[in-house]
């Protein structure tokens, strides 16, 4: 007799599992399609890079400086940026920076355009990307002037709205309006000569967060 009933069990608790298997639960299958969706879905992101700028050159005036060991030009940069997927392929935005710039040093808080493309359909997570901007907020510290970028990167999502951001690329910026002075020791006069503007190429490498 117990042999009977747990065969009998047995038996039913297989067909049961066979069941759920062929025709699976209607509360577990929308679940999954709305998380599908809801990634496939996500247009609108968020994203906080940190750049640190490897300065090539700098002009300053009619003079060029290289970058060798007496000038060691870096630079740090915090970016926030929200962007818009407009299609698969291309995303557009806007964003604003705090900048850093060293040897020389200068300070700068860009504002800007940002734009993206994902050219290989293969690598979607692969893009290209451009800045464009122009730094506000002039003071004695702080510099205005244009600002761009033009580069690659790779966004890897691990959920709807939080991932990785890479990014390595050129960027080109602008610091106007410099004072000039001439010291003469002879006399111990100082001549103000004018406002000059430097440009700073540089490499920028860059990892961030996306919301």
């Amino acid at each position: 007799m117990m042999t009977r009933l747990m065969s009998f069990l047995l038996l039913a608790g297989c067909t049961s599992l066979a069941s759920q298997a062929v025709n699976p639960k209607s509360s577990d299958t929308p679940a999954l399609q709305v998380s599908t969706s809801q990634l496939k879905n996500s247009r609108f992101h968020i994203v906080l890079d940190y750049h640190y700028n490897l300065g090539l050159s700098q002009r300053i005036g009619s003079q060029t400086q290289g970058r060798n060991e007496t000038y060691r030009m870096g630079g740090n940069s915090l970016h926030l940026t929200a962007l818009y997927d407009f299609t698969e392929k291309f995303s557009a935005g806007a964003g604003i920076g705090a900048d850093r710039y060293t040897n020389t040093d200068f300070n700068t808080f860009p504002v800007y355009a940002a734009f993206r493309y994902r050219p290989l359909s293969r690598i979607p997570a692969a893009y290209v990307y451009t800045n464009a901007g122009y730094g506000l907020f002039k003071s004695v510290n702080i510099y205005a002037g244009w600002v761009g970028d033009l580069g690659i990167g790779y966004q890897y999502m691990l959920r709807k709205h939080f991932g990785l951001n890479f990014q390595l690329g050129y960027n080109l910026k602008e610091f106007a309006g410099i004072e000039s002075y001439a010291y003469d020791p002879s006399t111990g006069q100082t001549t103000f000569l004018g406002k000059k503007s430097a440009v700073r190429h540089s490499v920028s490498f860059g990892f961030g967060l996306v919301f």
